[in-house]
């Protein structure tokens, strides 16, 4: 087996249905499998599969324990040389896998690569990050790296993307989105599979970082384009539940990969931010209890992680 792909679902069941579609499509240059692992939904996902995509292996959570633990479910049984880490709202195209496929066979030393993620209508846009420290969550929470996309002290890789779409040359950086990643086996044999403490957000980054520090390049491939809907599946996530998790990444991510120093003024960033937003916030704001609890794990009375209580 040469390909393993891998989709993690959650209530996306017409998504799933496209996604799938164009597998089918625009099929992978070499022998391939598609696994696709159904999070407990309520929205006859996993019936549609089992009718109209007998070829898929299906693998149907009781629970769902988020993103990382998903996709582990699946590794553990996929056989493919190389694993493709698929959001279900993403879609291949004719021109998605052959140049990353390339690239590896003339990379050795690359370990993960990423291709150009874009819009149904075509449109491309940045996938590609620098390792995670202060500044960038400082930028992200602010809401400045969205108001000031391309100032290059604000948003450093947005040069470096825009220099890549024109010259159609792969470039070296820290991390690359979740949405579409394609692995080598090797790697994670070698590195482990994803943090399961990271129930949404970061997993990705956290899987890159173990790569690089294995001595593994981490690659983006501008010529391989994938469709995008983006935030499709994420916004049938429990209100509140992502601003939870994201902040739980952030706090474990610092906790493993940064020093001590940085790991405080990261708790001092988050108390003062989300004490305010907790005072701001109006009573019925559905986001008030992940604020509440965003608190209480800075404090120390709660772990840093999402758990069954919070799902639920």
């Amino acid at each position: 087996m040469k390909i393993s792909i891998v989709i993690v679902s959650f209530n996306t069941k017409n998504l799933l249905k496209k996604c799938l579609e164009s597998i089918r499509r625009n099929p992978p240059p070499a022998s391939h499998e598609t696994i696709v692992v159904d999070n407990a939904s309520s929205d006859g996902s996993a019936e549609m599969l089992a009718s109209l995509f007998p070829e898929v292996k299906l693998i149907r959570s009781a629970e769902n324990f988020g993103f990382a633990a998903a996709n582990n479910q699946a590794l553990r049984i996929a056989g493919g040389e190389f694993i493709l880490f698929l959001n279900s709202d993403t879609e291949l195209l004719l021109i998605s896998l052959d140049p990353l496929l390339r690239h590896f066979e003339m990379h050795p030393e690359t370990g993960i690569v990423g291709p150009t993620e874009q819009f149904e209508n075509g449109n491309p846009y940045p996938t590609i990050c620098p390792s995670p420290d202060l500044s960038f969550i400082f930028f992200n929470h602010s809401g400045l790296r969205r108001r000031f996309y391309k100032n290059k002290l604000i948003n450093p890789y947005r040069s470096l993307w825009e220099k890549a779409q024109i010259t159609k040359k792969p470039v070296e950086v820290d991390w690359l989105s979740g949405a579409s990643l394609m692995a080598r086996r090797q790697v994670l044999d070698e590195i482990g599979f994803f943090d399961e403490r990271y129930f949404f957000y970061m997993e990705e980054t956290d899987l890159c970082e173990r790569a690089r520090r294995g001595g593994w390049k981490v690659n983006f491939v501008p010529e391989s384009h994938i469709i995008h809907h983006g935030g499709q599946s994420t916004g049938k996530v429990k209100n509140g539940l992502l601003t939870l998790s994201g902040a739980m990444s952030e706090i474990h991510y610092f906790k493993k990969h940064k020093g001590l120093i940085e790991l405080i003024f990261l708790r001092i960033l988050l108390l003062v931010e989300y004490s305010l937003k907790s005072v701001i916030v109006k009573a019925k704001d559905p986001r008030r209890w992940a604020y509440r609890k965003i608190l209480r794990t800075i404090l120390g009375c709660r772990p840093v992680r999402v758990t069954r209580e919070d799902i639920d």
